[in-house]
């Protein structure tokens, strides 16, 4: 891309721009190399509105065009929260928003990943179809969402579509196998007031959102699912683990003595899982006398 080109666009110099515009009309079409992305790839992404407008004036063809990653300025626009830039690329062609990355990830997607809550607002309200495109995909607008810890995207996309609470991804994970393991409780108690019964799925493994948090020390969580939920602690995975084996393996020892203190689980001190080990034969090889 022109020199002169990439400085105008960068900085929003919308008279820089028109000027070289005049000089060269095809200058418009030039890339970026490498990541391909065109000047209203890049307007989009430094919420230039001005430049942009005048970008899909004069070449409105723009607005569909894709850079190495497959993605459109609309993808960058939802990204960074580009609201204004948003609708204007969808008034200029509202069928560009189904278009998915090289990932598969949507426009919706990709600004409910960052957690940009506006511009989920905005698409929510007036393109709520885009959510009818996720109805076969096993990846969510809410996984994404529940996954970055974005709280308030959670709730504006589970008060759409709260059976996308169910749906697993490829790995088997529900949003609430996601919000477990990073931790995120204002999220888990979201998806709990919904439905208490999320805890008892399984992902691909048989681990449940309560093996989850376990295994990565989330003990608040911990603390969240069994307050609604203690059934949950007596499910097993595939490989016949408890929530006691995973925290154990996983060297989660908090976790564990607040399992082992909180709940009357003496069956499962002495359950073996698949290879025949229990609680204790785990706490031996580790050298560990807090559960024995």
């Amino acid at each position: 891309m022109d020199r002169r080109l990439f400085e105008a666009v960068l900085k929003g110099d919308v008279s820089s721009f028109l000027s070289l515009a005049q000089e060269e009309e095809d200058i418009i079409k030039q890339v970026v190399p490498g990541s391909l992305n065109t000047v209203l790839h890049l307007a989009a992404r430094f919420g230039h509105l001005e430049l942009a407008s005048e970008i899909v004036n004069l070449r409105p063809e723009l607005s569909s065009a894709e850079n190495e990653k497959l993605e459109t300025p609309l993808h960058e626009a939802c990204r960074e929260g580009r609201v204004e830039i948003v609708a204007l690329l969808m008034k200029v062609d509202q069928w560009i928003a189904p278009k998915v990355n090289r990932n598969d990830e949507s426009v919706l997607f990709v600004g409910c990943e960052r957690g940009k809550l506006d511009v989920v607002k905005h698409l929510l309200v007036n393109h709520s179809w885009l959510l009818m495109l996720e109805l076969d995909a096993p990846t969510t607008s809410l996984h994404a969402a529940a996954s970055g810890g974005h709280t308030d995207v959670v709730k504006e996309i589970i008060r759409e579509r709260p059976d996308f609470s169910w749906k697993k991804d490829s790995q088997g994970c529900t949003p609430l196998h996601l919000a477990c393991s990073k931790g995120h409780l204002e999220i888990t108690r979201e998806l709990l007031r919904l439905d208490p019964d999320l805890t008892s799925l399984q992902d691909n493994d048989g681990r449940t959102p309560l093996h989850w948090a376990a295994m990565k020390g989330r003990v608040n969580i911990v603390d969240e699912i069994l307050s609604v939920s203690l059934q949950s602690a007596e499910m097993r995975t595939e490989h016949g683990e408890t929530v006691l084996h995973l925290g154990m393996k996983n060297n989660q020892y908090e976790a564990v003595k607040y399992l082992t203190e909180s709940l009357n689980i003496s069956q499962l001190l002495n359950t073996p899982d698949s290879d025949g080990n229990t609680i204790f034969h785990l706490a031996t090889a580790e050298k560990l006398t807090t559960v024995s």
